[in-house]
């Protein structure tokens, strides 16, 4: 009877230590894996902030060569993220503690950066629209000169106009190339393989002192091979001869007044063409043009 008592009583108590031994095992197992869990999330965090570190520093390395006015302080930012980067990267076992103080340094660089890149906008929008504003500046005052240069020609043209007062001269003289379309409709161009007309214009100036007369314009068009254009004929103004385009006629009566001519032309070729008007033989206004 004590022997058999004395059996169960062992049998309990490997009972009680196998059980305290599993017990013991699955714990072991539990914090085992606890431990790996935390691991990997510290890992990963890790990782997060290397690669926020990295897309400030290349940001930051964007904003520095644009050579801004806060390069300076844009540099030192720079470098406090490298130092914290190659902290982090060295640090192998990083424990929760310093993940904590490294998130907040990493916040605080954030928070610096993006001010210093609000900064950086704020100071280009002002410099863009100071630009605008100087290039608006310019941009008047070159047309205010432009326009009083115009003011000084014209005047100039005149002065002369009025010391010549008994002569008649020509002014504003254009060359103008037109594609012609089948229904007449023009259209400008300055491509030679388009160009099929030719309009020339002046304007006969007189004065009250000059007499109504009849008068004959001899236009010259020269092309980029010194050959004439138009008709192809020539006069004789005493020893000079003349090859001219055609004639302009003009029946002056004593005020100003416009002449234009439409020339047909064929298989134009590029270059630079040279429109002259004479009179008696004496070369009185030029122009040119260019065909590409």
């Amino acid at each position: 009877m004590n022997g058999r008592t004395n059996f169960l009583g062992l049998r309990g108590l490997v009972y009680v230590l196998l059980t305290a031994l599993l017990s013991t095992v699955g714990f072991s197992y539990k914090i085992y894996e606890d431990a790996k869990r935390t691991k990997n999330l510290l890992m990963n965090q890790k990782i997060a902030l290397l690669k926020d570190l990295t897309q400030s520093k290349d940001s930051l390395e964007i904003i520095i060569s644009e050579n801004t006015s806060l390069k300076a302080e844009l540099i030192n930012e720079r470098q406090k993220v490298v130092k914290l980067l190659n902290e982090i990267s060295s640090n192998k076992n990083v424990n929760l503690q310093e993940l904590l103080k490294y998130k907040q340094e990493v916040n605080n660089l954030k928070v610096i950066i993006a001010t210093l890149t609000k900064e950086r906008n704020d100071l280009k929008k002002n410099n863009d629209l100071l630009k605008l504003q100087r290039d608006s500046t310019i941009l008047i005052l070159t047309n205010v000169k432009k326009h009083s240069e115009e003011l000084e020609e014209k005047n100039s043209d005149l002065n002369k106009t009025i010391k010549r007062s008994s002569v008649i001269t020509i002014v504003n003289l254009k060359s103008i190339p037109f594609k012609q379309a089948k229904n007449g409709d023009l259209e400008k161009t300055d491509k030679a393989r388009r160009v099929n007309l030719l309009q020339i214009s002046f304007v006969v100036v007189g004065s009250k002192f000059c007499k109504p007369c009849n008068k004959e314009y001899y236009v010259q068009i020269i092309d980029s091979k010194n050959n004439i254009v138009g008709e192809r004929k020539s006069k004789k103004f005493g020893a000079m001869e003349l090859d001219y385009s055609y004639v302009a006629p003009v029946m002056f009566k004593n005020e100003s007044m416009e002449v234009s001519a439409d020339l047909a032309m064929e298989n134009v070729e590029k270059g630079t063409y040279w429109v002259n008007i004479f009179d008696n033989g004496n070369l009185i206004s030029k122009t040119n043009f260019e065909l590409k």
